[in-house]
């Protein structure tokens, strides 16, 4: 079997992404991993992946609960927009975490879903995984010391492109949104990362911002 090509530097598996204490990379989306591995499998970037996928995903999942939902998850966007808005308000970076896609989620719903599971790509899940975690939540901590103690309102949600539609996997990407509260400057734009919703329930993918 050939060797399958990956980034060297995208095999880590980095810890549970957490708002505090990240990179400013931006969030990836599936346009730019499936660009980003093409490059590098143009230039040659070998990494030893003889196993197959379904080898690969199953060690991955092992010591994960199997899960058919999103937990914590919210029943729409503007929901999930909202609660992240009152959590920010509040400091509360439990429950920013707990809007955020878990391990078990991409292993068991989201992996399997994407297009980088399946040929031409057939990327690990240790290596999106890892990818993911890669991506800033640094946006987070600034609007946190930024709004934190006030009555924040998020208004004006906008999504400009259209959902990115994998199977039972939709994402909500480039939103948009404003954030006022009393006394505060007034700050709009990217403010999160991609929102990823499964059977009707919303969380985040991440939440790097363009801050």
């Amino acid at each position: 079997m050939s060797l399958r090509t990956f980034p060297q530097w995208m095999i880590a598996v980095f810890p549970l992404v957490m708002v505090n204490g990240c990179s400013e990379r931006k969030a990836p989306t599936v346009d730019t991993q499936a660009q980003h591995i093409a490059e590098v499998v143009a230039a040659g970037g070998v990494v030893d992946s003889i196993l197959p996928i379904a080898e690969h995903l199953r060690r991955f999942r092992l010591s994960l609960p199997q899960v058919d939902t999103l937990t914590h998850a919210s029943p729409t966007r503007d929901a999930l927009v909202e609660r992240w808005a009152r959590a920010i308000g509040a400091n509360d970076t439990t429950a920013l975490n707990a809007m955020i896609m878990t391990r078990a989620e991409f292993a068991w719903l989201y992996y399997p879903e994407s297009p980088m599971s399946k040929p031409p790509y057939e990327a690990p899940p240790e290596l999106l995984w890892g990818q993911l975690l890669a991506s800033s939540n640094k946006g987070a901590t600034q609007l946190v010391r930024r709004f934190g103690g006030s009555v924040v309102t998020a208004s004006k949600l906008t999504c400009a492109a259209p959902p990115d539609t994998h199977g039972a996997i939709i994402l909500h990407n480039r939103c948009t949104v404003r954030l006022s509260a009393p006394g505060k400057e007034t700050v709009e734009g990217v403010l999160f990362g991609t929102l990823v919703q499964h059977a009707g329930r919303f969380k985040f993918v991440g939440l790097s911002s363009t801050l």
